[in-house]
């Protein structure tokens, strides 16, 4: 009980100190509140490089935001539309296109019968494969 007594004699001393002299009030306040302290407060300067940061984290939010919503407005949407190759009409283009296609497929299911089917190939589309022989 008489340390009890004796740390709140100690306490009350400590305060009666720093409460009726002014420059260990602001030295303790200083110290409260300065860089070092529990709660240090930011100079003007670094109040403005929280405010950029935060405002950089808060578009960089906004960008993800767009790209994994997909919700970009339609007058900023590129334009979808295939692209003709020169020199080519677009009717053995598709054509071409079909059976190539359906050539992978027939790959995947029966690359047996691969050979019947390349057989049959429309004109023009075995040249429009590059071919690669490794010697």
């Amino acid at each position: 009980m008489q340390v009890l007594l004796r740390g709140a004699a100690e306490e009350s001393k400590a305060m009666n100190l720093i409460l009726t002299h002014p420059d260990v009030l602001a030295d303790y306040v200083n110290g409260f509140y300065g860089p070092h302290g529990p709660y240090p407060t930011p100079t003007r300067s670094e109040q403005a490089q929280i405010k950029r940061q935060r405002s950089r984290q808060q578009f960089a939010k906004e960008i993800r935001h767009q790209e994994t919503n997909r919700s970009v407005p339609p007058n900023f949407q590129r334009p979808q539309m295939v692209m003709p190759t020169p020199g080519r009409s677009q009717g053995a283009q598709a054509r071409t296109n079909s059976f190539w296609n359906d050539f992978s497929q027939l790959m995947d299911q029966n690359p047996e019968h691969a050979w019947q089917y390349l057989s049959s190939a429309p004109q023009g589309a075995l040249q429009s494969k590059l071919l690669v022989n490794d010697m």
